[in-house]
């Protein structure tokens, strides 16, 4: 008798957070801009356009000194990693895990034949998902060493992945997908709750 693929979606990156969304908390923050509203709003029409204009220029040469002088601050990093650096990657997983809800909806006749395929997309992506995340330069010792943790999860489960897509025809492959599976689980577990400890430490909070 044909064993069943029994096949459990465990994206890397989502894991239950909207596309690795996070928000910025920072109450003394919102202080004062509130505040900074409520004065704003006594001003003239023109005072307020000149002042915009100033804050825009004197932000963007903010930034572009920080840039040149390499003054990036860790927060700002992390910031940037997040909200940019990992965006993409993001978006490229979730492609991948809704190809592979997809394959697992087929009718029971076609089911093998559409998972072999998802699943090829599905590895080939994830080598793809490693190569753009080795691209992402970062410099802090806690971001290097959450690449690394990202790069090390993406690649076991790459491997859990071709296990899946061996165990169609092998079903002896069973218990050694499971092992990797479990190798999964920590490593993914690792990440999260580095990330979680850098997320809090920099004033952000996920978003569910």
């Amino acid at each position: 008798m044909k064993r069943v693929l029994v096949f459990v979606l465990l994206p890397f990156l989502l894991s239950g957070c909207s596309l690795m969304k996070l928000e910025k908390i920072n109450s003394s923050n919102t202080e004062a801009e509130d505040a900074e509203a409520v004065a704003t709003d006594e001003e003239s029409t023109e005072d307020k356009g000149n002042d915009q204009d100033q804050k825009t220029e004197g932000n963007q040469a903010a930034k572009d000194d920080s840039s040149k002088n390499g003054s990036m601050t860790p927060a700002d990093e992390f910031t940037r990693f997040i909200e940019e650096d990992m965006s993409d990657i993001s978006v490229m997983e979730y492609n991948i895990q809704v190809s592979l809800s997809q394959a697992q909806r087929e009718p029971a006749e076609d089911k093998d034949q559409a998972m072999k395929d998802a699943l090829e997309r599905a590895i080939a992506g994830y080598e793809q998902l490693s190569m753009k995340m080795e691209a992402i330069e970062v410099e802090s010792d806690e971001l290097v060493k959450l690449k690394q943790e990202a790069l090390e999860g993406f690649s076991i489960y790459q491997e859990y992945l071709i296990l899946n897509r061996e165990l169609i025809d092998d079903p002896s492959k069973d218990e050694e997908m499971m092992a990797k599976n479990l190798e999964y689980q920590r490593a993914k577990g690792t990440y999260q709750s580095h990330l979680e400890d850098l997320a809090d430490e920099y004033g952000y909070s996920f978003e569910q």
